[in-house]
């Protein structure tokens, strides 16, 4: 009984200091992947680090991004967001068409910095807004 309580606080311990970011699939195909680490290796298969206690916080920002792409609202000012380890850079471009929102998302977590264009200018904000919606759904789904 005396080695039992060691032990179980040990694994208690080990088991804890796991998994500290999700990996997302940029391309939405593989499941979400949870990992202690990021490594080169995950930047060439095209996974995007968030980490996990904040991955909520990551779904509220593209949830706000998303809405004001499909908002009639003139874009003004654009929000940037800091969650994390992850930052959303963002501008408005102005076009003859209408405004556009252009979006790029980076996650320096440790040794790794990865970057990808969350939402395009080139792009029409239905098509952005609709890509966002589909990310969203994706994490909400693999995420459970």
């Amino acid at each position: 009984m005396k080695y039992f309580l060691p032990f179980f606080f040990s694994i208690f311990f080990i088991s804890s200091q796991g998994q500290k970011f999700a990996l997302l699939d940029k391309r939405l195909a593989q499941p979400i992947t949870y990992t202690d680490k990021v490594t080169q290796t995950d930047k060439f298969n095209g996974f995007f680090p968030v980490e996990k206690k904040y991955l909520t916080e990551f779904v509220r920002a593209l949830e706000e991004i998303s809405k004001k792409l499909t908002s009639n609202a003139p874009m003004g000012n654009v929000k940037q967001y800091q969650i994390g380890c992850t930052k959303f850079i963002g501008h408005t471009v102005s076009l003859q068409s209408g405004d556009r929102l252009d979006y790029v998302i980076t996650s320096d977590c440790g040794d790794m910095k990865i970057s990808m264009h969350l939402s395009d200018a080139k792009i029409s904000n239905a098509n952005n807004a609709f890509y966002i919606n589909t990310w969203i759904k994706y994490i909400k789904s693999a995420g459970k």
